[in-house]
């Protein structure tokens, strides 16, 4: 099995990395930003590919959702440490064929890439349970967001702090708060990166370019 590994955190990388090839398995390369898995996945041509979420550049998500599109034949296996259940639906749309814990056991990442390696989906069902009631039960009014709200997002989904972002929009940082505060209530969440998952999802943000200051 030829794996590429899509991790920016090195010792992260570095400890799956190890353990793959102590199994057999050949680790073709490495990227440490999402544009870049999705260049070495046309490139290397992996059979799979083990994507975190966080991505500098290009969002797990997003290049999950490219590599699908362009490498239809290429597996892909999100290895992350977030389980909000607006991330696990925004991959499913994305295109990933499973999704696992950093805090799984080695062996349940083990069991996960052969899942994925034949044609199998690798998803917990609890995990999955809970993305399509999030979804299910998500207000109408997600519909509803200003130009505003949508530019703070936007911001947001390329890790901006608010006082980042309120520089760039020429606003305070509580305005930016009051802002995020509107979209957590229209998307039924609590936290930013569910809020930012969401926006992936539906279409309202995409993180092309490098977003810089």
């Amino acid at each position: 099995m030829k794996v590429l590994l899509a991790e920016d955190h090195k010792m992260v990388r570095q400890g799956t990395r190890l353990y793959l090839e102590s199994m057999g398995i050949e680790v073709v390369g490495e990227a440490t930003n999402g544009r870049e898995a999705i260049e070495l996945a046309g490139k290397l041509q992996p059979e799979l590919v083990v994507m975190d979420i966080h991505l500098p550049e290009l969002t797990g998500v997003e290049a999950t959702r490219r590599i699908r599109h362009d490498y239809p034949d290429i597996r892909i296996l999100v290895l992350t440490a977030y389980d909000e259940p607006a991330y696990v639906h925004a991959l499913l749309d994305a295109g990933a064929d499973g999704f696992i814990l950093k805090t799984a056991e080695l062996a349940e990442l083990y069991k996960a890439l052969n899942e994925v390696a034949v044609g199998r989906k690798a998803f917990d069902a609890d995990v999955l349970a809970r993305a399509e009631k999030h979804i299910a039960d998500m207000p109408a009014q997600i519909e509803g967001l200003t130009d505003r709200e949508l530019e703070v997002l936007s911001h947001a989904g390329f890790g901006k702090t608010n006082k980042e972002i309120g520089k760039l929009l020429f606003i305070s940082d509580r305005t930016v708060q009051g802002h995020l505060k509107n979209i957590y209530q229209k998307f039924g969440v609590t936290t930013r990166t569910e809020a930012v998952a969401i926006a992936l999802q539906h279409g309202f943000i995409t993180l092309e370019g490098t977003n810089e200051a």
